[in-house]
């Protein structure tokens, strides 16, 4: 992964006129799909993604430079009723993100319940429709993507773009398969007719504004994600205490902090058994983005109700 901070970098960005820019806010209901398409887009994986819901906690640029034309992808947590504290705080980042941007993507996906009754997105998941009502207004700068297409039949597709397009005046809507990369193309060809006459904002080398030590936290809390079960992992935070770059290798230090004590000893396992798959598994991860031999140290802190507590959000960077 390039590095960012380098003032011989920054320094390259051409300052042409003819280059077109523009910020697009990636929007959705939980497990829409937002982060892979984001790291697809990209080209490179900079938001971690599982199969479980709400994974994304913070807003993250995904950038995408080609010859005169930048999109700033921002990936957003996914929207959804909540009454923990640490879920409407992030969700806040998400809502935010409607009125900042140049052009939303608002994608949905196949919503069961509807396919068993033959409706095809004649009815929203709850969920859609309160991103419908908050878009009420904002239509004509929003491409709803329909999203997972590989999981349903063409007619259904079709038909459900049909049923789609009767909710509101969209700029468009495009079916897609994040996950297959089917039509990705045609949806980055559609997104440049949206970019506004402006010099790039970043490095054409820059693919994201996060940092290493940023990712290199989220892909241990990802590994979190991925091995634990039930609510564990939205317990669970990653503090990244250490990141130090020495001749041979990456030092890199992380506290995991959990809100029992019994989530404690299930994240460390029997003999530390958990705790050392969850650090191998990481390591590899952020050996790929840095290119460069990591040595990885973990440990498991209990921090009571953090995400109820105002306090302990602002010192985790959740405000």
């Amino acid at each position: 992964m390039k590095k960012y901070n380098d003032p011989a970098q920054l320094n390259e960005v051409t300052q042409n006129t003819e280059q077109c820019c523009g910020f697009i806010g990636m929007i959705g209901r939980p497990n829409a799909g937002k982060s892979t398409l984001l790291n697809k887009l990209v080209g490179q994986k900079v938001s971690i993604t599982t199969h479980k819901a709400q994974t994304t906690r913070n807003r993250i640029l995904g950038i995408r430079t080609e010859q005169t034309t930048q999109i700033i992808f921002i990936d957003t947590p996914g929207i959804h009723q909540t009454e923990n504290l640490l879920n409407r705080k992030i969700v806040a980042y998400a809502e935010k993100t409607l009125r900042d941007t140049d052009l939303n993507l608002w994608l949905v996906q196949p919503y069961p319940e509807s396919f068993q009754k033959g409706e095809c997105f004649s009815v929203l998941h709850p969920e859609d429709q309160h991103i419908l009502n908050m878009l009420s207004g904002k239509e004509t700068r929003t491409v709803l993507v329909l999203n997972k297409i590989d999981t349903m039949p063409n007619e259904h597709v079709l038909e459900s773009i049909a049923n789609l397009d009767k909710f509101g005046n969209f700029a468009e809507i495009i079916p897609v398969s994040a996950l297959r990369s089917t039509n990705l193309d045609q949806l980055i060809k559609s997104l440049k007719k949206y970019l506004s006459p402006h010099p790039f904002y970043f490095d054409n080398r820059q693919v994201t504004d996060v940092s290493e030590r940023f990712l290199a936290g989220e892909f241990v809390r990802e590994e979190l994600f991925l091995r634990l079960r039930q609510e564990i992992p939205y317990s669970v935070a990653v503090i990244v205490e250490q990141f130090k770059e020495e001749t041979k290798c990456i030092k890199i230090a992380c506290v995991i902090c959990v809100e029992r004590n019994s989530q404690k000893g299930i994240i460390i396992g029997k003999k530390g058994e958990m705790l050392k798959k969850i650090g191998t598994a990481s390591r590899k991860k952020i050996e790929g983005l840095l290119g460069n031999k990591v040595f990885l140290t973990l440990h498991v802190k209990v921090l009571k109700h953090w995400s109820h507590n105002e306090n302990h959000l602002r010192t985790l960077g959740i405000d």
